[in-house]
């Protein structure tokens, strides 16, 4: 094995929560980010050892009887029968133990004992994002870390290139990538700045082309698997002048024939949709996802809950491969199973599915569970569970439609106005009924009017997405109850004639203003005069 030192260094510290209190894990999560690029398989052992140590402080933890011991898969069945850890735990565990073994194991082909293990740069992704998990589940679990919306593992950053740069030219195919994969994130994010934003010069856009071009084609003459896929990115982006017939959808087609991940059929995919194929794209990107490519997968949940079609399929095929979102949206599918039929056997299985969520550290769980404390249980603590709902709201798929059950929760709080005006719309789409659209509308006028009320000491309006006596007109019109009682009352009544209250900007005008106003009239006069 290719051992480096030194080799990455990031400016954030992905496994700081263990250092105090768990310094040895933590030693062992960092040299694993260590040989991320370059040594995948020294990277895998670092991982293993981080798994059979986490094994041992669990144990500890837990005062197991007896103390785990024997083999890794030993130790693991030991925690897994204790019923301590979380199922999701194991699995994981499970699945790093038999990456980790290959990499410290020799295997025969062709008669032949090789003792090097090869390990796609994007799967060496996947596994440091479940240490990342597993991580931030002993922590929580030993050291009391708070939870986090969404846990996200941030790749290293290099802090000395020229160490890449020797090992590229030794003949290292994996340092030679590093550098063309380096300096082509870099030319992206050039060519995305325009206009003021714009903070590199002609020159240095053409220097960073030649870059990515050398690198690139090093890495191609090395016979890395993963050169014609950054080819095709890089021709797909418009960063590098096509070569002959080596255009996009060659390289694309290319990279495919090794595509073991699922990540050349989705950015083909991508690609496809972004040039007018739509339909030939989403079909590639179906194809990654059901290779497991987690970026595939969330993009065919998001399309079949978009769209209403095949949702039960792709949302089971999510679950199958564990997508964080899909604990989300299979939360919602449940909460509304229970708002259609509410009986012990659907309540019991959003309980789980709550439960199970949280254990996956699904976006957005806390407000479901929020949702359901109010709804259902009927929590006396009603602001916190509001709160929480509206914190987490930020971590929601964009494809969920929550916003009409959230309107009707901070309906009467007042610090939260500016995000009931912005999920207005969507709770009106999401109504089912002409009466629930009223209700939305009345909601929204009379805490406008309030927020307006409080406003109108420093003589400031309230922005609105329709006239408040418009919305207020519209709602009693559809019948809405309180609308017609309120419109009726001497306070509606003059609302509905703007008496008293402002709707948008400044209504009454200073007296500095009033002078500036009459010598302006003056003045046309007299000129009109001439």
């Amino acid at each position: 094995m290719q051992v480096q030192t030194d080799i990455e260094y990031n400016k954030y510290d992905n496994f700081e929560f263990l250092k105090q209190g768990l310094g040895e894990l933590y030693n062992q999560a960092t040299l694993a980010e260590r040989y991320y690029f370059t040594d995948p398989q020294s990277s895998m052992v670092k991982i293993r050892l981080f798994v059979e140590l986490a094994c041992h402080e669990l144990g500890k933890h837990f005062k197991l009887r007896p103390p785990v011991h024997g083999e890794l898969s030993n130790k693991i069945k030991m925690l897994q029968s204790s019923g301590c850890i979380e199922s999701w735990v194991i699995e994981e565990m499970n699945a790093l133990r038999h990456d980790g073994n290959r990499s410290v194991h020799m295997t025969e082909v062709n008669g032949e004992y090789i003792a090097k293990l090869s390990i796609s740069r994007s799967r060496m992704q996947k596994h440091m994002n479940a240490l990342y998990e597993i991580a931030h589940y002993v922590g929580r679990t030993i050291l009391e870390t708070p939870s986090q919306c969404s846990y996200t593992w941030q790749e290293p950053m290099s802090c000395e290139l020229t160490s890449f740069v020797t090992d590229a030219l030794k003949g290292c195919k994996e340092a030679s990538f590093y550098l063309a994969n380096h300096f082509y994130s870099e030319l992206l994010d050039m060519s995305k700045q325009t206009g003021e934003s714009r903070a590199w010069s002609k020159d240095e856009y053409y220097n960073k082309q030649t870059d990515v071009s050398y690198w690139l084609e090093k890495t191609h003459r090395q016979g890395h698997p993963q050169s014609w896929l950054l080819f095709a990115k890089c021709y797909s982006n418009k960063l590098l002048q096509q070569q002959g017939n080596r255009d996009a959808k060659y390289c694309f087609k290319q990279a495919l024939t090794t595509d073991e991940e699922g990540e050349a059929a989705f950015e083909f995919g991508a690609h496809l949709i972004k040039n007018e194929e739509p339909k030939l794209g989403i079909n590639h990107i179906h194809q990654a996802a059901k290779k497991g490519y987690s970026k595939a997968m969330s993009f065919a949940l998001s399309n079949a809950f978009s769209s209403d079609s095949e949702k039960e399929q792709w949302l089971a095929c999510a679950l199958e491969q564990r997508l964080p979102e899909a604990f989300t949206v299979d939360t919602l599918t449940k909460l509304e199973a229970y708002e259609t039929e509410q009986t012990d056997e659907s309540l019991k299985a959003l309980r789980s599915a709550i439960v199970a969520g949280q254990a996956r550290r699904a976006p957005a769980m806390a407000f479901f569970k929020s949702y359901i404390d109010i709804t259902v249980y009927q929590t006396q603590d009603t602001d916190k569970s509001i709160q929480e709902m509206v914190d987490s709201y930020k971590c929601m798929p964009h494809y969920l439609d929550v916003e009409l059950r959230l309107f009707k929760q901070i309906a009467n709080e007042k610090q939260h106005f500016s995000l009931m005006r912005e999920i207005y719309k969507e709770a009106l789409r999401q109504s089912v009924s002409e009466l629930e659209e009223a209700d939305v509308k009345y909601r929204l006028a009379k805490l406008a009017l309030d927020v307006a009320a409080d406003k109108s000491k420093v003589r400031r309006g309230v922005k609105t997405p329709s006239p408040i006596p418009t919305l207020l007109t519209e709602a009693a019109d559809a019948g809405h109850v309180e609308a017609r009682i309120y419109i009726n009352s001497p306070e509606g009544k003059a609302v509905l004639k703007k008496i008293g209250y402002t709707t948008l900007g400044n209504s009454h005008k200073s007296g500095v203003d009033k002078q500036k106003n009459k010598r302006k009239r003056k003045l046309a006069r007299k000129m009109r005069r001439k």
